[in-house]
């Protein structure tokens, strides 16, 4: 793990978010969001206040560290309110982060290692008694979660997925939901990994486990801030798999016959038809979907089957239906989104 024995330098803007204008070529708002990861060029060095060229507009920033002009910079946003302030990062830091990132549901296989915990049990208890109720009700659900043919999943499946993660372990701590917080699959492995570390038991394969569910806590918490909601699918039957979804408000609040839709795409890689990128927009009980596939061999399989999709729709029905080419790998896609300065973060693993 990268770890930095110096606090990490903090650059601040001189003028706050809705106010920055621009020294250059545009103006309006700075639009940053916390946790976003940008590149700057210093233009102007000093010791106390430099000028940056950032997102293409020349911005005064006080910093603490000396700058050199011509100087590129990886800044991570902190803070947008009441001013900017963004945390220079190391070169190390950065090809850790973009390594931890591509390791997103790579090798995610739950279903062996719950069914070795249930059987196992004995091999897990403490010496006040044997696994918490919450914990066996966590794994035994899970397992018949992920034992479903893909065939009945629905919804509520998907439902029960997003709170038997645990994804919310800590936000449920600090409001002080104890109860709710050990209800998930992380705290249950947390529970595990102590139980197995005071009987010498090997704990590798659920520490492995508990750093992809910290992989995705990052990943929603970053998604959050646009208003996404994120939830991994790692089901035996995906190779890589996730679902992003964002609700669209109605824009005249005064119209109570205007409904919400929902904005979802499945980001999916199976061994038999590879990536996939399923968009649905559902408005009320209509359901608009484009399918992108990796290939034109794949779009003509999937083009087939179309005729039939309509017969498995119970709760809305499909006004229309695209298969296209196009679709991006999950884990390539899903590091664009979470730094939207992509090309420019990647160059730092080169």
């Amino acid at each position: 793990m990268y770890i930095s024995a110096q606090p990490p330098p903090v650059l601040t803007l001189a003028v706050p978010a809705e106010n920055s204008m621009h020294r250059g070529t545009e103006s309006g708002p700075l639009k940053l969001a916390p946790y976003q990861i940008v590149r700057a060029t210093v233009a102007e060095g000093g010791q106390e206040r430099v000028v940056l060229n950032l997102k293409q507009r020349q911005l005064t920033a006080e910093t603490r560290v000396p700058l050199k002009p011509g100087q590129k910079l990886h800044l991570q946003v902190l803070s947008t309110k009441p001013q900017i302030h963004l945390r220079i990062m190391e070169e190390a830091e950065l090809k850790h982060l973009f390594r931890t990132l591509h390791s997103l549901g790579r090798d995610l296989d739950l279903l062996p290692l719950l069914k070795q915990i249930q059987a196992n049990t004995d091999v897990f208890s403490t010496a006040r008694g044997g696994l918490p109720a919450e914990t066996q009700a966590v794994l035994a659900e899970l397992i018949q979660l992920f034992q479903a043919s893909p065939s009945v999943l629905t919804g509520t499946h998907l439902a029960r997925l997003w709170n038997s993660l645990g994804l919310d372990l800590e936000a449920l701590l600090a409001r002080g939901q104890g109860a709710e917080a050990g209800s998930g699959l992380k705290s249950a492995l947390l529970f595990l990994a102590e139980a197995a570390r005071h009987k010498d038991q090997e704990t590798g394969n659920i520490q492995n486990i508990l750093e992809q569910l910290k992989l995705f806590q990052l990943c929603r918490h970053r998604l959050w801030q646009e208003n996404v909601l994120f939830l991994p699918l790692p089901f035996p039957f995906l190779e890589q798999g996730y679902l992003l979804a964002e609700q669209d408000r109605p824009r005249d609040d005064e119209s109570e016959k205007q409904e919400m839709s929902w904005k979802m795409t499945l980001n999916l890689r199976l061994s038999f038809l590879g990536n996939l990128q399923i968009k649905l927009l559902i408005e009320g009980q209509t359901l608009r979907l484009r399918i992108l596939c990796e290939s034109s061999e794949k779009a003509e399989i999937l083009r087939r089957r179309i005729p039939g999709l309509q017969e498995t729709l119970s709760t809305v029905s499909l006004h229309s239906c695209f298969v296209d080419t196009g679709a991006e790998d999950p884990i390539t896609s899903l590091v664009k989104r979470l730094a939207p300065d992509g090309d420019h973060f990647l160059e730092a693993e080169a």
